[in-house]
């Protein structure tokens, strides 16, 4: 599979402490090459095709078109869902 940023995402995961950030694209990686990986996604309710990874405190959105995953944004738990 192959995995595309958008602008901002790219901008807030570099804002993200640099562990966290670590930490949800190597989970991110983890789906991509194993879709049934052990980690901690979940689909996003009211946005089909569109999931979540969690590190801690931080959430990294990303949605799945066929064989690309596209990352659209990563934040902290309190403002990603808004």
């Amino acid at each position: 599979m192959r995995i595309e940023w958008t602008r901002s995402a790219f901008k807030d995961a570099r804002r993200a402490p640099f562990e966290i950030s670590a930490k949800l694209i190597e989970a991110l990686a983890r789906y991509a090459e194993n879709r049934e990986a052990a980690i901690d996604i979940k689909a996003l309710q009211g946005s089909p095709g569109k999931f979540r990874i969690r590190v801690r405190d931080w959430r990294l959105i990303f949605a799945v078109d066929g064989d690309v995953i596209t990352v659209t944004e990563v934040s902290s738990r309190g403002s990603v869902y808004r």
